[in-house]
């Protein structure tokens, strides 16, 4: 309905609210910076543009809880001289983190731990009852008072349900709220003194954090080199072994969150161009067409590579990127 469209003050409102939370909360673990993002990701991949409210299921959170800190959940390892557990508490261990440390010594990827269905059930089971009972509880609690702007917690009780217009402003504002949240986060490790014997010395903390891993890149470049004939996505030419690189169709930098279906190999001279930008109709219309005819391929192979597989969450993001690009008057790149 038109009149439940965010007025831009209402919209700017909001956004100066995210900031609030951020900088005057309180926060004792990082679960609640996992829960704005998880949010904002699932407004994109559950939503619309209608400034409706909607119903979000804890489970469907959990396994967002769980995509953030699966990658955390590994040794920070820096010159042999030891390893540490990003701790993401102000006291021991967060109880999720701990969880998955446990299940990352029998699963080698988070592909391999969802085909255990009863071994996954249950971890999304419990990280659902955790992220109910704190994070939900605490986000909008500011200096003992709840500042009810997302959702009201007497509501929540099965699903959480966003107010109307808070799913509009989250897909707006996705690209926004993800960056204040990852520096956050990043602030909160780097500030949390159990981190601080080996942080002090190491660098790309938010490339460890958030970032896939060269080595499952190259992992993913080699099944897409078969399943492109070793031709760039682009341009269609032939391209030398090691003169490609992995491009996220999607931008990392819109919506910084991996799935197989979003990798593509583009030569090195077509993925420099492309950078950080949106491709044109033309290469959504037959990427979408890749992802249709080779989806069982993707699945089956790339899910095993530690990424989640979803063709319909993919094509989701899609559509959410290309009407923000249009609302924006974004760039496009052609050949």
């Amino acid at each position: 309905m038109a009149d439940l469209i965010p007025a831009a003050q209402e919209q700017l409102k909001f956004l100066k609210n995210i900031q609030l939370i951020l900088q005057s909360g309180s926060f004792s673990s990082t679960y609640k910076f996992a829960l704005l993002i998880s949010l904002s990701r699932l407004a994109i991949e559950k939503g619309d543009d209608s400034g409706e409210s909607i119903s979000l299921e804890y489970t469907e959170i959990a396994e967002k809880f769980i995509e953030l800190y699966w990658k955390q959940a590994v040794p920070y390892v820096f010159n042999d001289e030891g390893q540490l557990i990003l701790n993401q508490n102000n006291g021991k261990q967060a109880a999720i983190v701990n969880r998955i440390i446990q299940l990352r010594q029998s699963y080698s990827s988070l592909g391999l731990l969802r085909r255990d269905s009863l071994v996954w059930l249950k971890l999304v089971k419990d990280v659902a009852r955790t992220v109910k009972e704190m994070p939900v509880r605490y986000l909008q609690n500011m200096n003992g008072q709840n500042f009810e702007f997302l959702y009201q917690l007497s509501q929540c009780g099965q699903q959480l349900i966003l107010l109307p217009k808070v799913m509009y402003c989250l897909r707006q504002f996705s690209e926004i709220i993800e960056e204040l949240c990852q520096k956050r986060w990043i602030d909160y490790i780097r500030k949390n003194s159990s981190n601080a014997p080996i942080l002090n010395k190491l660098p790309n903390l938010e490339q460890f954090m958030f970032e896939p891993s060269r080595n499952q890149l190259n992992a993913v470049a080699n099944v897409l080199v078969e399943l492109q004939d070793c031709k760039c996505f682009y341009c269609n030419k032939p391209m030398k072994r090691g003169n490609y690189a992995v491009d996220h169709f999607i931008p990392w930098s819109m919506y910084p969150s991996d799935t197989g279906h979003n990798f593509v190999l583009a030569d090195s001279r077509c993925n420099s161009k492309k950078s950080n930008l949106l491709a044109s109709d033309e290469f959504l219309h037959k990427w979408q067409e890749r992802n249709e005819e080779q989806d069982l391929i993707i699945v089956d192979r790339i899910s095993v590579l530690g990424f989640l597989t979803d063709k319909e969450r993919s094509h989701k993001v899609a559509d959410w990127a290309y009407i923000q690009a249009s609302r924006n008057g974004y760039y496009f790149f052609k050949i």
